[in-house]
């Protein structure tokens, strides 16, 4: 079966499904430690420098709680922790497949994904829940952390 490659609109999305392969390895080890050591990972002695410096949170503050909650299928939890792991999921997802679909199919797939937009669009959602998160923390102490 010979493989058929159309072309893509963003010039990146060459590179991103590349880097989406590797990515699958990568997610892949993690799954499989976070479902064996999560808790004992995320209820660890390691706290965020920048919570311990400035009492804020920084923009990553519960991904890693979060990533734990989404092995475990707690998804609920997950979002409370940090968003952007389940938007980055979604987006991923959606882009690994409609990009395999359009390398190995004539015509299904879209190719003016846009990929780079997606990746904005995502670090967007990262400062927001960063800016709102703090507002909550700073303003009223409120948390879910």
């Amino acid at each position: 079966m010979e493989k058929t490659v159309r072309e893509f609109k963003d010039d990146s999305t060459e590179a991103w499904y590349v880097v989406g392969k590797i990515f699958i390895a990568l997610f892949a080890i993690a799954a499989i430690v976070f479902w064996f050591f999560g808790e004992k990972i995320t209820h660890g002695r390691i706290a965020c420098t920048m919570l311990l410096l400035l009492h804020m949170y920084c923009p990553g503050c519960g991904c890693t709680r979060a990533f734990n909650h989404l092995v475990h299928l707690r998804i609920w939890e997950s979002f409370l922790s940090n968003p952007f792991v389940l938007s980055s999921l979604a987006m991923y997802v959606v882009f690994m497949v409609n990009t395999f679909l359009c390398h190995h199919t004539k015509k299904i797939g879209f190719t003016g994904f846009p990929v780079t937009r997606l990746v904005y669009a995502d670090l967007i959602i990262l400062m927001i829940q960063w800016v709102i998160r703090n507002v909550l923390y700073v303003g009223f102490g409120l948390t879910v952390l």
